[in-house]
C-alpha cells in the first residue's frame, strides 16, 4: 500500500466515510507497512574474501530488494568479522542498483584489525536519500587492505556462531 497526498480540505467539507478511508486509514496503514527486506546470516559456512575491491559479499543472499514509492531508504548491517593478517582493514559498502554506491572509496564502514586472534562486530546504518518510486536492489559489498577477512555466516562455529543481519526500510 503507497501512500497518498491528501487532498486541501475546505470549509464545510463534508467528510465521508471514503475520504477518510483513502486519505487517513490508507496513508496511516502505508507508514506503518514501509517497504522492507531483511535476510538474517544462517549459512552452512561462514563468508572470506581477499578482495582489495568491493566485491558482493553474497549476490544472492545479501541481495535485498524492495519496491519504494520514492523517497529515502535506511539501511543496515550487524556481522561479526575476522582476519589472518594484523593491522589490515575491513571495508563494507552498499551498492544500490548495480552501480550507485553509498560510500566513498572505502564505503560506509570498516575496521582496522590490530591481531589475527580478534573476532569483532561491525555494525552501520546508513541512509539512501532520494531513491526514485519503483524497485531497488541493495547489495552489501567488501573488501580488505590485504590477507583475508572472514564473516561468521551462523554456520555453528565454535564461539563463532553469530546470526548477523542485512535489512533495507524505506521511510
Amino acid at each position: 500500500m503507497a501512500w497518498t497526498d491528501p487532498p486541501e480540505w475546505v470549509d464545510d467539507e463534508v467528510v465521508t466515510a471514503a475520504l477518510m478511508n483513502t486519505n487517513i486509514r490508507a496513508n496511516l496503514l502505508a507508514l506503518k507497512s514501509a517497504p522492507s527486506d531483511y535476510y538474517p546470516l544462517d549459512e552452512v559456512s561462514d563468508y572470506s574474501t581477499a578482495s582489495t575491491t568491493f566485491v558482493a559479499v553474497d549476490g544472492v543472499n545479501l541481495s535485498l530488494a524492495i519496491t519504494t514509492t520514492g523517497g529515502d531508504v535506511l539501511i543496515g548491517f550487524t556481522g561479526c568479522f575476522s582476519h589472518d593478517t594484523a593491522t589490515a582493514y575491513l571495508h563494507l559498502e552498499v551498492d544500490i542498483d548495480a552501480g550507485t554506491t553509498l560510500g566513498g572509496d572505502d564505503g560506509v564502514a570498516g575496521h582496522r584489525f590490530i591481531a589475527t586472534t580478534e573476532w569483532v562486530t561491525v555494525s552501520f546504518t546508513q541512509p539512501a536519500f532520494g531513491l526514485d518510486a519503483g524497485v531497488h536492489t541493495f547489495v552489501l559489498h567488501w573488501k580488505t587492505s590485504a590477507g583475508t577477512v572472514s564473516l561468521s555466516g551462523g554456520a555453528g562455529t565454535a564461539n563463532r556462531d553469530v546470526h548477523g543481519i542485512f535489512w533495507v526500510k524505506e521511510w
